[in-house]
């Protein structure tokens, strides 16, 4: 019992000698396995980059599976917290468990940039959101650019087909909203689960509306289905997608069918053509290089861009905490949350983060452009 409480006391002691030098300690919560395993496991590859030493401080990486679940996001989350005394969370995956881990982080005090879409995670900037970041673009960033080439190109009748999740009713949304800004009629909105095996009778509803283009708002290989089906019965109109359709084997799936395919396009998947002065082509381009020499040959995706630029703003967070406590400490959390949202100019694989108090999404729509599907990559539309 003695020598327990001599080696408590000891710890204790060298922790407040000085010149010790407290270890950074940055959680990760992603979905390693339930429905959003596939980006899970990609975010989870995106971290795989993340320094092991800043400012002279050791880094560790401490991960979690959320398992796509939202009560064990927040288990997860405590778990590190009270056992590790993380300094950052880094994710999780999903919405629902992003939106779950808020009122934690708020009990915590600890910072947490989250790989999720959705603005409302960090909009407005509130006392809990305060807390909250995100390195992903928003469903009205995605849809800037596909609406203003349907509006150039004279679309004037627009069918949707999306997932029957919140995915697909945030584009249901925004979808109405842009066709009513740009006098774009919408005259099908139909869902389809993720497993399905056929959207025929969807597909036969839309064709039947005669629309001029139609917008497929689901992400990876399921996104694949409806253009497929599309072009089975003989539609010949202009096909959108998501930013989600430059996952996984939609290219794939589709071959030679998927070919012009107009879809928003990030950086971390298009950067070799963007134009040479756009901003964070340096930065995509050196995120692409690094990502496929590990992982392989075509195996860039937006998911793996989101968590590498995480840990990105992470690096050049840390030094101005320091200034404000020791890692472990409120002190230093408060510090990093105050650096981050000071971040401006921070070029990562999905383009320039900006951050602010009143702005904790950090990117703007001048992150995507418009891209296509040609002879199987996905390239910039100029």
């Amino acid at each position: 019992m003695l020598r327990t409480m001599l080696g408590v006391c000891l710890a204790v002691q060298l922790c407040a000698a000085p010149g010790f030098a407290a270890d950074i300690n940055v959680g990760i919560i992603l979905s390693a396995t339930g429905p959003a395993a596939a980006i899970g496991n990609a975010e989870r590859n995106g971290t795989a980059f993340g320094p092991t030493e800043i400012a002279g401080r050791k880094v560790n990486y401490l991960f979690l599976d959320e398992a796509s679940d939202s009560t064990a996001a927040v288990s997860a989350l405590r778990k590190l917290y009270q056992e590790s005394k993380i300094d950052i969370l880094v994710g999780p995956t999903s919405t629902p468990g992003s939106f779950a881990v808020i009122d934690p982080a708020v009990e915590y005090k600890l910072p947490v940039i989250t790989l999720a879409p959705v603005n409302a995670l960090v909009a407005p900037v509130d006392a809990r959101r305060r807390w909250i970041f995100k390195t992903t673009t928003n469903d009205d960033h995605e849809a800037a650019p596909l609406f203003a080439n349907m509006k150039k190109t004279g679309v004037k009748k627009l069918a949707l087909i999306g997932f029957g999740d919140s995915y697909g009713d945030a584009w249901s949304k925004v979808s109405a909203d842009m066709c009513a800004s740009a006098g774009i009629e919408l005259v099908a909105d139909e869902k389809y689960a993720r497993t399905d095996t056929t959207v025929v009778g969807q597909i036969l509803k839309i064709i039947a509306t005669r629309p001029d283009a139609v917008l497929i708002a689901a992400s990876g290989a399921p996104a694949a289905l409806p253009l497929m089906q599309l072009r089975e019965k003989g539609y010949e109109g202009q096909i959108y997608g998501t930013l989600g359709a430059t996952f996984g084997d939609f290219r794939k799936l589709t071959g030679t069918q998927g070919n012009g395919i107009f879809v928003p396009l990030s950086p971390a998947v298009g950067a070799a053509s963007f134009p040479d002065d756009y901003p964070a082509k340096k930065a995509a381009l050196a995120f692409i290089q690094r990502y496929e020499a590990k992982f392989g040959p075509g195996s860039r995706n937006i998911f793996a861009g989101s968590a590498y630029d995480a840990l990105i703003l992470i690096e050049q967070a840390v030094p101005a905490a320091l200034k404000t406590g020791e890692p472990g400490t409120a002190e230093f959390r408060e510090g990093l949350r105050s650096a981050i949202e000071g971040l401006r100019g921070v070029a990562g694989s999905r383009g320039v983060y900006n951050y602010g108090p009143n702005d904790h999404t950090g990117l703007d729509p001048s992150a995507l452009t418009l891209g296509k599907l040609d002879k199987g990559e996905w390239i910039a539309v100029r």
